[in-house]
């Protein structure tokens, strides 16, 4: 299998995932606590970038779309600003450009740092298109959607951190494999 075809796999699988725990989060948050607002598939897009960079913006764009489908946000400017929302998660992506993708994985601070540089990116662009669209911030509200969210999906980071192999750049990773696959070929053949 070519890394081209794994990282589709890849990409898709995590996107599922994605998928499924936002689709769970907006069923539970219909019933009596409605006022929680659980989408966890914020650390999975901070763990798909980690594994292949730009691309997880793919699975970004299938967030949005059920999240449009599912609020029912059919308003043009509204639709648009909350999948810039969506899209400015991807901010995150500066720290590879900063350090690497193992001491982000490997250090809590950096990793914490890496989680809310998105996270506050998502946020503040919501803050932002709220005030722009409806010359209001509803402060309460989105404190009380996003705190949890901020704190769930760290610990789904923290956790993910210490899977073998799981939150590392899937690239070099494979590359690394193949390497040493070869070499015990080689091994085995003299």
């Amino acid at each position: 299998m070519t890394i081209a075809k794994y990282r589709l796999l890849d990409l898709i699988v995590l996107g599922v995932v994605a998928v499924i725990v936002d689709l769970i989060g907006f069923f539970a948050s219909q019933k009596e606590l409605i006022f929680l607002y659980v989408t966890l598939s914020t650390p999975i897009l901070m763990i798909i970038y980690v594994r292949w960079g730009k691309y997880g913006l793919y699975v970004n764009g299938v967030i949005a779309l059920l999240h449009t489908i599912l609020y029912r946000n059919f308003d043009i400017l509204p639709m648009l600003g909350y999948i810039v929302s969506i899209f400015a998660l991807s901010s995150s992506m500066v720290w590879f450009k900063i350090t690497t993708k193992g001491q982000i994985r490997s250090e809590v601070l950096l990793l914490t740092l890496y989680f809310l540089t998105g996270y506050l990116a998502l946020f503040f662009t919501q803050v932002l298109l709220q005030y722009w669209l409806f010359g209001t911030v509803e402060w309460i509200v989105l404190f009380t959607r996003h705190g949890l969210n901020i704190i769930l999906g760290w610990v789904i980071l923290m956790i993910a951190r210490h899977q073998e192999d799981f939150m590392v750049d899937m690239k070099a990773y494979l590359l690394r494999q193949i390497k040493e696959r070869q070499e015990e070929e080689r091994i085995y053949e003299s």
